[in-house]
């Protein structure tokens, strides 16, 4: 029961990861004006980290119980590594609200989100206004951008959060590994 559980969440945990590197290249790609922000670059990392130590949980699964410290020694590196990923985007767009218009100054001067800006002659230039768009489309570029950014968010929270669930199944897993997990039923000889 605990393994199938166990290929669920992977499953779980290499899709969130998947979703990671997509949205985060995204904003790598899209990048206009200087390169991506350090949170941007980092959430790639985050994804694959996530997507490789997923493949490596689900191989750990199959091999045998030797490996389990180490997929849990894993997936402790991993929560925190999402943790941190998460909690970094959550700080650059705090506050945001991606379905008002009045906010689109705080999106657009947002790093994560604009692009990239630069000051030529005392006005700033937006990547993500690239090619002068009407109000319209830009608040549709922004819009996209924001809503963008709060999914690489929230998949970094949800990966982390399948992490956690993963280190409580692989800590009862080692322990039924070690002699049933219960203090009676060890060996101290």
């Amino acid at each position: 029961m605990l393994a199938g559980l166990c290929i669920g969440l992977r499953g779980l945990q290499i899709l969130f990861g998947a979703v990671i590197v997509g949205l985060s290249a995204h904003f790598i790609t899209a990048q206009k004006v200087g390169s991506a922000a350090t949170t941007t670059q980092y959430s790639v990392f985050t994804g694959a980290y996530a997507i490789l130590e997923g493949l490596l949980g689900i191989a750990a699964l199959f091999i045998g119980s030797f490996l389990d410290i180490v997929v849990l020694g894993a997936d402790a590196i991993g929560a925190l590594v999402l943790l941190a990923g998460g909690i970094a985007w959550a700080a650059e767009t705090r506050g945001f609200s991606c379905t008002d218009p009045t906010k689109a100054k705080k999106i657009l001067d947002n790093n994560l989100l604009n692009q990239g800006k630069r000051k030529y002659k005392g006005d700033w230039y937006y990547g993500i206004l690239y090619g002068d768009p009407n109000a319209e489309t830009a608040w549709s570029r922004l819009q996209s951008s924001c809503k963008k950014g709060l999914a690489d968010e929230v998949f970094q929270f949800l990966a982390f959060a399948v992490l956690v669930a993963l280190l409580v199944v692989g800590w009862i897993r080692w322990r039924k590994g070690r002699g049933g997990g219960g203090m009676g039923s060890r060996s101290y000889v």
